[in-house]
């Protein structure tokens, strides 16, 4: 098994608990600035909407006992999935699956 897709993938705890890791996009390492970039990249595209939706839900202080960051602000965590598929998910996506949540979360790793 690759480390790194143990890193990326859900973490499950017996208190069905879903945590997912925080990817940072365009580096931002020492060095960066150094490295050329091409003139296309400087045009950055959208942030998907799902994307954006689920940040805003994370970030969402009052909401922090279903979903909220984790301790260290690297990951986040559903703490209770039945209530976000409950009340969360239909206010915001519209629909009431947290599998499919969880799948279309696993499509930006």
């Amino acid at each position: 098994m690759n480390p790194n897709d143990e890193k990326n993938s859900p973490k499950f705890s017996s208190s069905s608990l879903m945590e997912y890791e925080a990817s940072a996009i365009g580096g931002g390492g020492s060095g960066s600035s150094d490295v050329p970039v091409p003139m296309e990249c400087l045009q950055m595209s959208p942030v998907p909407p799902f994307l954006s939706k689920t940040f805003d839900l994370v970030d969402d202080p009052s909401l922090n006992p279903i979903i909220s960051w984790s301790s260290n602000g690297g990951s986040f965590v559903v703490w209770d999935p039945l209530e976000f598929a409950r009340i969360i998910l239909p206010r915001h996506f519209k629909h009431n699956n947290f599998s499919s949540f969880v799948r279309q979360l696993n499509t930006y790793f």
